[in-house]
């Protein structure tokens, strides 16, 4: 069995009278440990899929295997705990807490699990030890996102979801972001799911997942992926 197996995904809105799906008949496996890039434009059902496997949504139909556990039967309060439990979360907008330090910031994570990592160790892995003591708005946009990925790994996730992790960075520090991410999948092991559109993406991913209008287009295997340090974009 692999380590996420998604079976016949379904997500719709009722739009007045008219049915909107977000995901229809949504079918894909990721193995653990893989970097996985979700690719599709604006609209695809790319961020929908996302929080459903993150916990956040639930979907109407089908079924999401994640480590042997079906998270669309799950309670609210079981769908709760596998939030803190076993996923980490990056946005695009970082969401840090403004009157909070990075290093404040990134405890709240370690706090909600037994066997979180130690939060000095975390920011000096990814650059920012020297900053442990600012606050957002005093760190760049490349730092605040830093912090954000400090923070979703912290707790040591299974899984590390990011919804267009480099949308609101320039080209070098976007790498720098993707570079932990990959570092994360290959030397700890993590699951790592990057949703965006942009397709220069893929060339890093172990898997490519592409949507569009709802549905899954095609998956793709990559047994060799791009080193990040070559990747242009």
């Amino acid at each position: 069995m692999a380590y996420i197996e998604v079976r016949g995904l379904g997500k719709h809105y009722q739009m007045g009278e008219m049915t909107i799906s977000a995901n229809k008949e949504v079918s894909f496996d990721i193995e653990k440990g893989e970097l996985v890039v979700v690719l599709g434009s604006s609209g695809a059902g790319k961020s929908t899929l996302l929080n459903i496997l993150g916990g956040m949504d639930y979907c109407d139909e089908g079924e999401v295997w994640i480590d042997g556990v079906n998270i669309a039967s799950l309670t609210d309060r079981e769908r709760t705990a596998y939030r803190r439990a076993d996923v980490g979360f990056v946005f695009q907008f970082y969401n840090l807490v403004a009157n909070l330090t990075a290093k404040e910031n990134v405890e709240l994570a370690t706090e909600l699990v037994s066997n979180g990592m130690d939060v000095l160790e975390i920011l000096k892995k990814v650059g920012l030890s020297h900053r442990m003591n600012n606050f957002p708005a005093q760190l760049s946009g490349g730092e605040q996102q830093r912090v954000a990925i400090a923070r979703a790994v912290a707790k040591r996730p299974k899984m590390l979801l990011c919804d267009e992790p480099t949308g609101a960075l320039d080209y070098q520090t976007g790498k720098q972001v993707l570079q932990i991410l990959q570092d994360m999948s290959r030397k700890e092991g993590a699951t790592v799911i990057i949703v965006t559109h942009n397709a220069a993406l893929a060339a890093i991913a172990d898997r490519i997942i592409r949507m569009r209008d709802a549905t899954v287009q095609s998956v793709e295997l990559q047994e060799h992926p791009a080193d990040i340090l070559t990747l242009e974009y």
